[in-house]
């Protein structure tokens, strides 16, 4: 028994340093890079192996508790990570980040895409990526970040774009971003900016698109973006912008898209877009203009060829303002946008009528075509009262089932309007050139709003079409215009002498209906012709098919008797053998 008793004691002795050795090991080998349920690391990661060598190549990791240090040695694990290219660090256990892990990031020398996102990270802290010598994109988007100190992006010469977008940042310092010699996206949107200190981004000689919309930027200066001199697009949209200062954008020699969309610009300066000769798209949509009466706004913007006023409180654009750039929106992608601007109806907007026949941008004519003014009540009377020649023309059109080939009626109620009328609609009334006849008024009250296209009227009496010479080639439709002549009642000797006029009236009245009857056919009307529309002297058909498959033809009665009676000759025979036999 005793022998028993010793045997059990070192059995279980065996087992638990068995136990233990097996833990210290656990514990010496562990890998960032393990799975969850073998890894006591407070940082781990979902990592991504490459087969040819096998090594890390993508890792998105988390802390799993909360509170690790800025300098715990968890963060020496990423010496795993040593040729990972792509990093993510992310709260996947609901546990954020609060600073930027230099530490970890140290090791990751190959690392070509960071993003940090879904952290509380108050402040970016000098040196913070560890002097990332090949890093290419860093994201930090989405972290509560209110402070960027000095040199928190630095000597990082294979970096593109940062992305700072939906943070909290309140101001852009001075010497935030050094020796980024390869930057070329900034994106700072949705952020709380309110100031951008002067020389800000001077060490971003080769920057081309920077993105500071949805922020509380109120004020800018001849020195905030100096050193931009490569810049291609700034979108400042969605501001608080209220004044467009002279030389604001002098150091944006190669710049060609500028936003201003959106913010609450007020008043432009004579030189405020002074040094853009390359800017081709800019936007002052949405904003509180009320005048544009300085003649040098525009002047030295020989490249503009789209531009957005839409929306302002504007109530004249001179021709005199625009002609430094008028030539530009000759061409034909030029664009130019004045919705949503309540001009008065007066001879003020006459000159867009000849823009409008110079310009060959389609886009562009027909945004002058619509241009829409708000009518004194003694312009609107007269307006009201005044012949409605287009939808006349197209009830008339319909009636007489003949659609003229530049016909295009849009009409509008005054409801989509708001109270505005088209301007091209009351030129015979303001006749601004003088040399315009005012139709005569009428008492009705029916008028047309707008036809996008110009057509003449047509005569209300019936319309006569003349079929074109060329072969035509039935298809299997039943087409009544192709073998329609018209039809003339047979006379005697004694009527050649009949009135003259009685014999017009028959003619007309023959081609009058061989016109409908081919119209009709060539183009079936929707529910425009009933039967009694129709000429007397033709026949309806009670059906017509579209489209008539040449297998449907009607068969030969004459065929179709001779097989009734070969079918009855057979059942006698059958039936006379069938007795005998």
């Amino acid at each position: 028994m005793t022998l028993w008793k010793i045997l059990f004691v070192c059995a279980t002795f065996v087992f638990v340093e068995a136990k233990w050795f097996h833990h210290q090991k656990r514990d010496a080998t562990s890998n960032v890079c393990d799975p969850v349920y073998n890894n006591t690391n407070k940082v781990q990661c979902y990592c991504i192996r490459s087969h040819t060598p096998p090594q890390v190549k993508s890792a998105d990791c988390y802390p799993t508790i909360d509170g690790v240090a800025f300098d715990d040695p968890s963060w020496d694990s990423f010496m795993d990570l040593k040729k990972v290219t792509k990093l993510t660090l992310t709260n996947t256990r609901g546990i954020a980040l609060k600073y930027i892990p230099t530490n970890g990031l140290k090791h990751t020398k190959e690392l070509l895409k960071l993003d940090v996102k879904y952290g509380n990270i108050e402040t970016v802290e000098a040196n913070a990526f560890a002097n990332l010598t090949v890093v290419e994109e860093i994201s930090l988007r989405d972290n509560q970040i209110k402070i960027l100190k000095a040199s928190a992006f630095i000597h990082h010469h294979a970096l593109k774009s940062i992305n700072l977008d939906t943070n909290n940042i309140i101001e852009i310092n001075r010497d935030v971003f050094i020796d980024l010699p390869a930057l070329e996206r900034l994106y700072l949107t949705n952020n709380k900016i309110t100031t951008i200190h002067d020389r800000a981004f001077i060490h971003l000689a080769n920057l081309k698109e920077l993105e500071i919309d949805r922020n509380n930027i109120f004020s800018l200066n001849s020195e905030s973006f100096s050193g931009l001199k490569n810049l291609d697009k700034l979108d400042l949209s969605s501001n608080s912008l209220e004044v467009i200062g002279d030389n604001t954008f002098l150091p944006l020699t190669r710049l060609r898209i500028l936003n201003l969309d959106g913010n609450k610009i007020q008043m432009i300066d004579e030189r405020g877009f002074h040094g853009l000769s390359n800017l081709k798209a800019l936007s002052l949509a949405h904003n509180a203009l009320s005048n544009l009466d300085n003649v040098k706004i525009f002047e030295g913007l020989s490249s503009l060829t789209s531009l957005s006023l839409k929306d302002n409180k504007l109530r004249e654009l001179k021709k005199e303002v625009m002609e430094p750039i008028l030539n530009n929106f000759y061409g034909p992608t030029s664009s130019l946008d004045i919705e949503d601007i309540n001009f008065p109806c007066d001879c003020r907007l006459e000159w867009f009528i000849a823009f409008m026949n110079k310009t060959s941008s389609v886009h562009l004519k027909q945004a002058l075509e619509n241009l829409k003014c708000v009518p004194d009540p003694e312009l609107r009377e007269r307006y009201n009262n005044s012949a409605p020649i287009f939808e006349d023309d197209a009830e008339e059109s319909s009636k007489s089932g003949v659609e003229e080939s530049n016909a295009d009626y849009e009409f509008y109620d005054d409801s989509q309007l708001n109270g505005k009328l088209f301007y091209t609609d009351l030129k015979f009334l303001l006749n601004c050139s003088g040399d315009v006849q005012t139709p005569a008024l009428t008492s009705t009250t029916i008028k047309p709003v707008k036809i996008t296209v110009t057509t003449t009227k047509a005569p209300p009496s019936p319309i006569v079409t003349t079929p074109k010479a060329t072969p035509v080639t039935n298809q299997g439709l039943l087409d009544l215009s192709l073998e329609e002549t018209p039809r003339t009642e047979p006379t005697n000797v004694t009527d050649i002498n009949a009135p003259e006029n009685q014999e017009r009236d028959d003619k007309k009245s023959n081609v009058y209906t061989t016109s409908r009857l081919a119209t009709v056919s060539a183009k079936p009307m929707e529910n425009k012709y009933q039967e009694h529309d129709m000429a007397s002297d033709e026949g309806i058909p009670d059906k017509i098919k579209a489209h008539r498959s040449v297998q449907e033809e009607p068969k030969d009665p004459k065929i179709s008797s001779d097989a009734n009676k070969n079918i009855g000759c057979v059942m006698l025979i059958a039936t006379v053998l069938l007795r005998f036999y």
